[in-house]
């Protein structure tokens, strides 16, 4: 299952909670996209990714002022 997470427009903490609490939320071989417009953001949800121990499969800038991530949650975050 794919779903995409979009904080673009928000700062932090509350992108990095979303992202959380949809990584917590998501089944097990599901593949999440997260959509930030903020380089803060980007790095401190890659930290927490990172935290919950999820695979991060991209982290990227895809113009001048977005970031996207694609992670994969291969395992129950505990």
């Amino acid at each position: 299952m794919e779903s995409t997470v979009d904080v673009r427009g928000m700062q932090c903490p509350m992108p990095v909670t979303m992202v959380a609490n949809a990584v917590s939320k998501a089944k097990v071989g599901s593949t999440l996209t997260i959509l930030t417009d903020d380089f803060i953001c980007f790095m401190m949800i890659q930290r927490i990714l990172k935290i919950l121990n999820v695979e991060i499969r991209e982290a990227v800038q895809i113009d001048d002022k977005n970031y996207r991530i694609i992670v994969a949650k291969n395992r129950e975050i505990t």
